[in-house]
This record gives C-alpha cells, structure tokens and sequence, in this order.
C-alpha cells in the first residue's frame, strides 16, 4: 500500500510538471491511438510509419503541406476531433519545455551557479571592477593564458560580468573561505590562480582556503598590507605574494626618470614594446647560463635571470652558473617564446661554442 501511495504521488508530481517522461509518453500514445484510429478508418495512405510520422509533424507544427491527408469521412472526423488540437497541444508544450530549460540554463550561467569541468585555465578569485577588468585583457591577451579560458570565482556580483565572452565563466560564491566552493571551477586541474580580492581580509580568507587546496600550478595573492601577506607567506610559503608597488615606481621614476614608463612597459603583455615573460629549462638545454644568454639574444630576446626548481629567483646571475632541467628563466621579448624554440637555439649555440 505505501508502495502504490508513493507511486501515485510521484505521478502526480510529474503531472503538476509537465515532466519530460510526461511529455514524451503523451506524445507517444497520442501518436499511436491517431494511427490506430486512422488504420481502422481506412486510411490507407497514413497507415505507413514514414507517411503518418511526416503528417503527425506537419499537423502538429500547423504547417500541413496538404500533399498527405485523410481521403475518408471518418478519417477527416479524427484528424479534426482528435489528432490536430492534441498534436498541437503536445508541440506547443513541448516548445515551452524546451524554452523554459534553455531559459535556466542561460539563468544558471548568467547568474554564476554553474560548475565547469575543465583543464589548464586560469582562476581568478574576487572581483575588484576596472581593476579585474583590465587583469582579464591582459590574460585574454597573453598566448599562455587565452586559450584555455577565464573562471571568475567571485561573491557578490549581481551577475556575469562578461556575459558574451565564451572564454570567461563566472561562478558566484556565498563565502571565499569555503575551500569546497571552487570545486566548481575545477581548481584541481587549473592552470594558474590569482586571488585579487576587494580587500584584505577576503583575500586571506581566499588565499588560506586555496592554500589548503595544495594545488599544483601557481599561486598568486594580492594584498593591500604587509601583515596578512607575512600571514600568508608563513603558512603557504609557495604562493607568490605581491603587493601595491605605487611608491616604489614612484621614488624610482623621481631618481631616475623613464623608469616607470619601463616598468610598465615590461609587465603588460599585448601592449608595445618588450614585455616581461618566463620559460622553464626543457630537459637537453645546456646548463651554461652563458650559452643561454647568446641563444635568447639570438632570438631578439633578453636574458634577464633565472629561479631554480623550489629557489628564489636570481637576477643577472654570473655567466658560470649552472642551471637545471626545471629551472625558471625570466627574459625580455616583444612575444613570447615557447620551450622548444629555447632548446633548439640554446643547443645551436651550445654547438657553436664547442666547435
């Protein structure tokens, strides 16, 4: 009994719905009981599957060609009383359906309650206006960051702020210290995070939260102040820490003026002029740094230092020193260059020098 009880509510649940297995079984018994009615009136021409199925669509989308109809009184009788207004009735709710599905999709998406299941891209967590703005063109822009696309994790946005960008996704979250909330943007398979939020204290809830991830790719955390980047850093040393260098630039743009115009010229991607970039050592490049000093320059390109694997970066090493398969190298170039060109003009220098 409580069996049939919980079967008949389900049913009428389905009902009050207008459910998709609803649909399609109203649909389909309509369509049979028609070709049932329309063989037994003597309808010759509409007892085929293939002519009755293009009739039954003709009539229910009201289009009706005429080149198939019933020939008898009876026949013209069900067509009229029977198939025509429930073949119409069951389009026309099937349309809805389907419109009010797409309609909450797009709402879904519009409004940040997707998830995304996806590999190599970049996350940005929180949302600081102009600000983020112009950090999403410059990774748009950069040939790293532009294919594999953008999701802005971000709380308290009234809804999508690229809304006709396919390449952005906008995920809306009630809390950034919630490590769980970016499972949604597949956290665990980025390429890249960068946690820019409105103030301090969510970027350390953020910071803390995706620290706690222990993700594979690179970290980086922006702070107003020194104390919860101290923080940050003292739990979480491998997430890279910056901080507003206003007063730096400034002070070296006074003692030296053109500095900052360089400083900038350097750091934004996209824009003209040479631009900061970084390359890790493929595996086979040879390991004098000075030999790699003459294949950058062979490639317009110059050489600025180089991080060891888990170090500390070091700029304008001395030309003896060593450097590993791993290891980061940091140069100046107006685009930027892939591992394989570096290993290709690092051992045709390597060659060169040993001749």
């Amino acid at each position: 009994m409580f069996l049939i009880q919980r079967l008949a509510s389900s049913f009428r649940l389905h009902i009050r719905r207008v459910s998709w297995p609803v649909l399609l079984a109203v649909l389909l018994l309509h369509m049979l009981a028609s070709w049932c009615l329309l063989a037994l009136a003597g309808e010759d021409k509409l007892s085929d599957w293939h002519a009755f199925l293009y009739f039954y669509v003709t009539t229910a989308t009201t289009i009706g060609y005429g080149d198939l109809s019933p020939g008898s009184t009876a026949g013209r009788y069900i067509t009229a009383l029977l198939v025509m207004p429930l073949a119409v009735a069951t389009f026309a709710a099937t349309l809805a359906k389907l419109s009010g599905a797409l309609l909450a999709f797009w709402k879904r998406h519009h409004m940040g309650k997707m998830a995304y299941d996806m590999a190599g891209h970049s996350v940005l967590v929180g949302w600081r206006g102009a600000e983020s703005a112009r950090l999403v063109e410059l990774l748009l822009t950069d040939t790293t960051t532009d294919d594999e696309g953008i999701v802005i994790v971000a709380a308290g946005l009234a809804e999508h702020p690229y809304p006709n960008n396919g390449l952005v996704r906008y995920i809306d979250v009630p809390s950034y210290a919630d490590p769980g909330v970016y499972g949604r943007a597949s956290l665990a398979t980025a390429g890249r995070v960068l946690v820019y939020c409105p103030n301090d204290d969510q970027a350390i809830a953020a910071t803390m939260a995706v620290g706690s991830l222990s993700l594979a790719c690179p970290v980086v955390a922006y702070f107003e102040s020194a104390p919860p980047a101290r923080l940050v850093l003292t739990h979480y040393p491998a997430i890279e820490v910056t901080r507003p260098l206003t007063a730096d630039i400034m002070a070296r743009a006074a003692q030296d003026p053109g500095t900052s115009a360089l400083t900038m010229d350097m750091l934004c991607a996209g824009d003209v002029g040479m631009t900061q970039f970084s390359v890790t050592v493929p595996d086979g490049a040879p390991s004098d740094y000075a030999v790699l000093i003459d294949a950058f320059r062979s490639q317009r390109a110059n050489l600025l230092g180089y991080c060891p694997k888990g170090g500390s970066p070091t700029l304008n090493p001395a030309e003896s020193t060593r450097v590993q398969p791993g290891d980061t190298l940091y140069y100046l170039r107006n685009t930027r260059l892939d591992a394989a060109r570096v290993l290709t003009a690092a051992t045709q220098h390597r060659a060169t020098a040993t001749a």
